[in-house]
């Protein structure tokens, strides 16, 4: 399943050097149990559809990953977070639209990269020519 995920440029030398995309949780929500702790994916590749808080994430890691691991997020979140957050969370964090999103519940290692580009520069980042 061909999926992207969004990380700002600051941070893609941390996830290049360690060759994957670990699985965390957005900052400011360090209370959510580590249960929780996921890679975050959406099935669209443009930036300007990531809600507005993530809309500075202008690096795109598409990957390919086996569809059975990818669950989509509102149905993950229902037994992931407590009660009431999931649909905090969609209203909030994913503007209404959690469909489009899915979460692996591992890290996301390089081999399963297709590409990597700074979309805020149109420059590709991964893999190197």
């Amino acid at each position: 399943m061909l999926l992207f995920h969004f990380t700002r440029p600051g941070l893609w030398p941390l996830i290049s050097a360690d060759a994957e995309i670990r699985a965390t949780w957005p900052e400011g929500l360090d209370d959510v149990p580590e249960l929780a702790r996921a890679v975050h994916l959406t099935t669209d590749p443009s930036p300007g559809s990531l809600p507005g808080p993530f809309r500075d994430r202008t690096v795109r890691i598409t990957v390919e990953v086996p569809a059975p691991e990818a669950r989509r997020w509102h149905a993950w979140a229902g037994t992931r977070l407590p009660a009431g957050s999931a649909e905090t969370l969609a209203a909030t964090r994913f503007d209404g639209r959690p469909d489009e999103w899915f979460v692996l519940e591992r890290a996301i290692p390089s081999a399963e990269w297709v590409s990597v580009i700074d979309l805020g520069v149109l420059q590709p980042l991964w893999p190197r020519a």
